[in-house]
């Protein structure tokens, strides 16, 4: 069996020491696997025996390849695109906090391009003196995609850049090389004066909640994603705390394993967010996470298992260049286009796009409010990220002969809110203004609800800091 190297994501070549990277990916996947298989087991990850684990992981959909070397070089596939526009905002249209404008008549585009935290928990952000943080973030761009506009002197946008780089992956490479990270940050920014402890959270993140609990975000002296840097003047990386690399081994992990309704039955997984909401995955109101649970299911009841491909990635996956054109009608000339990291724009079934820029080629006089998409004129970044798809790879082998898939019940439902489509995950029961989305994944979550109520009030629960 050969052995598993994990890569840096797009071909990209920032770690001296390219085991860095490797380590940190390898740890994602045992942990992802010691988790499901603690679920099947009935015991936290920590008290797993070796015995236990060597019985359970070969089970599970998901391979963790490092401590179980594939036998074969497998077959790697792209899972189906999805949209780059966050669904969640769409959800949430109209926005009527804007006006109608063109190219952006609900609220959606302007709505999508807030800074704030909503990506957290209520609450607010510390450090360990408990003071207080503001640390805005593109809180709403949620799809594995994010963006900032430029623009020239005159106010009209110049250029629009999208990034599909977990903040994870920075995160790691500063770990290990402050001084590669504060390279790419001082050439995606254009700011020459930036140093490392510019990035570095020195009294640590904490998010506080309504309740006192408080949750590490980054523990002091580590590398702060949420830095002003990445927010204003321009972008490096996604900053959504969704938009993580580990996000993805962890929702292709949990989908791993079939899933058993409230009365035994096995769920069918068709319905892609009634899945997300059994197994907890991820957010239902996405295009991206429900459509990844539903794709690594789909491989479990094919009898396949699956690992993310090397290397592990988000990726733009394509441009819909038919719904974009110059103002006379005219399809955009590719030099418009510049893959900065990654590579394969030009084929959709094999991209990995990391960071695509778009900008009127050397020597235009023209902006990109000269252009137009679906015939209307470009004024937010937003509607060109519309036209964009990101995507994720997976390598699949057939299931050992006579092996069994182990399955675990529901853990969670969903609700939706009166009138929408919105849904909120939940183990116990909705709350006024939302009705029970799926019945049947898990037991009667009125009954959990008023059963979690006596309990608490007859054993109060210990603080939890995570």
């Amino acid at each position: 069996m050969a052995e598993w190297i994990f890569d840096a994501p797009g071909g990209v070549t920032d770690f001296r020491n390219p085991g860095n990277w490797h380590n940190a990916m390898a740890e994602e996947a045992r942990g992802i696997v010691l988790e499901l298989v603690a679920a099947i087991v009935g015991k936290s990850p920590d008290e797993l025996t070796e015995a236990e684990i060597a019985e359970h992981a070969p089970k599970i959909g998901y391979i963790d390849p490092v401590n179980t070397p594939p036998s074969s070089p497998g077959k790697t596939v792209n899972i189906a695109p999805w949209g780059a526009f966050p669904r969640a905002v769409l959800r949430r249209r109209p926005w009527t906090e804007f006006k109608p404008t063109p190219g952006d008549n609900d609220g959606t585009r302007r709505a999508a391009e807030h800074l704030g935290d909503e990506d957290h928990r209520p609450g607010v952000f510390v450090d360990r003196h408990d003071a207080v943080l503001h640390l805005p973030i593109r809180d709403r761009q949620d799809e594995y995609l994010e963006w900032v506009g430029r623009r020239n002197a005159d106010g009209k946008l110049a250029k629009a850049i999208f990034v599909a780089e977990g903040y994870d992956y920075y995160s790691t490479l500063f770990k290990h090389d402050e001084s590669r990270a504060v390279e790419l940050y001082r050439d995606f920014t254009g700011v020459s004066t930036i140093n490392a402890d510019d990035l570095r959270a020195h009294h640590g993140v904490y998010r506080r909640l309504a309740n006192g609990a408080r949750l590490t975000v980054v523990e002091p002296g580590d590398f702060n994603p949420r830095n002003r840097f990445n927010i204003n003047p321009g972008i490096v990386h996604l900053s959504h705390r969704a938009n993580s690399l580990g996000a993805e081994v962890n929702l292709a992990g949990v989908s791993g394993i079939l899933r058993l309704k409230a009365d035994g039955t096995t769920l069918s997984g068709n319905d892609p967010e009634e899945l997300l909401c059994c197994c907890e995955g991820g957010n239902p109101n996405r295009n991206s996470d429900p459509l990844i649970s539903q794709q690594a299911y789909g491989l479990v009841k094919a009898n396949k298992r699956y690992t993310l491909a090397n290397p592990v990635g988000l990726y733009i996956a394509a441009v819909n260049h038919q719904r974009i054109q110059t103002s006379n009608g005219e399809e955009l000339t590719p030099d418009w286009w510049t893959v900065v990291r990654g590579s394969g724009l030009e084929k959709p079934e094999t991209s990995r796009v990391l960071r695509l820029e778009l900008a009127p080629p050397k020597g235009s006089k023209l902006t990109l409010e000269d252009l137009t998409v679906d015939g209307v004129p470009v004024r937010f970044v937003g509607q060109i990220a519309d036209l964009l798809q990101v995507h994720l790879f997976v390598t699949i082998w057939d299931r050992a002969p006579g092996s069994e898939n182990p399955s675990l019940p529901c853990t969670g439902t969903c609700c939706r809110k009166h009138d929408t489509q919105q849904l909120v995950v939940t183990k116990t029961s909705c709350e006024p203004g939302f009705d029970l989305a799926f019945p049947g994944l898990i037991k009667d979550p009125t009954i959990i609800a008023a059963a979690a109520h006596i309990l608490a009030a007859a054993v109060p629960m210990p603080g939890k800091g995570r």
